[in-house]
C-alpha cells in the first residue's frame, strides 16, 4: 500500500455523501484527519478479524467486500462491490472493533483514510460532526445489510430449514 503525500482538502470531502450536512469549518476539521492512499489491484487492505483502525472513503477504483461462510467452500464470498464516493470500513466508527469482512481492490484504487480513534475523538468533541457522520454512515450500513441479505439469499436460496 502506497500512501500519497498530498493532503485532503475541504473541497474534496464536501463532495462525499458521508460528510453531507456539515459546514466548512467542520469539514476542515475532518479533512485535516485524512490522508490519500493508493491501493494496487488485487491488494487486500481490510482483513476480517483484524483491528478496525482506519475509516476509508473510496475516491477512484472499485473494491470487493467478501466474507467467509462457515461450512461452505474454503474461499470468501463477495457480498458487495463499492465504487467512487462510498464509505469503506464503517466498523472503524465503533470503539475497539475488528473488521467483519475482507476488502480488496478489484482495480487500482485511490482512497482517503483517517485513523479511527481520531475520527471517534472528533465526533465526541463536536456532537454535530458526530451526529452527521453517524447518521450518514447508518444509511450506508442499512444499504449494505440489505445488499448482503440479498446476496446470501442468492447463495442459500431455495433451501428448506
Amino acid at each position: 500500500m502506497k500512501i500519497a503525500e498530498n493532503t485532503v482538502t475541504t473541497e474534496l470531502i464536501r463532495e462525499l455523501g458521508l460528510f453531507e450536512g456539515l459546514d466548512d469549518q467542520r469539514l476542515q476539521a475532518l479533512a485535516s484527519l485524512f490522508t490519500a492512499v493508493d491501493i494496487a489491484s488485487g491488494a487486500e487492505f481490510i482483513r476480517d478479524g483484524e483491528s478496525a483502525d482506519y475509516l476509508y472513503v473510496l475516491l477512484e477504483g472499485r473494491v470487493a467486500i467478501s466474507v467467509s461462510i462457515p461450512g461452505r467452500a474454503a474461499y470468501e464470498t463477495v457480498v458487495s462491490t463499492l465504487s467512487k464516493g462510498q464509505l469503506v470500513g464503517w466498523s472503524a466508527l465503533l470503539p475497539e472493533t475488528d473488521w467483519q469482512a475482507t476488502v480488496s481492490a478489484l482495480k487500482p484504487c485511490r482512497l482517503i483514510r483517517a485513523r479511527a480513534e481520531s475520527i471517534r475523538q472528533l465526533c465526541e468533541q463536536d456532537p454535530v460532526i458526530g451526529y452527521c457522520l453517524m447518521k450518514n454512515a447508518l444509511v450506508v450500513v442499512g444499504q449494505r445489510l440489505s445488499e448482503s441479505r440479498l446476496q446470501l439469499l442468492d447463495i442459500f436460496g431455495g433451501r428448506d430449514g
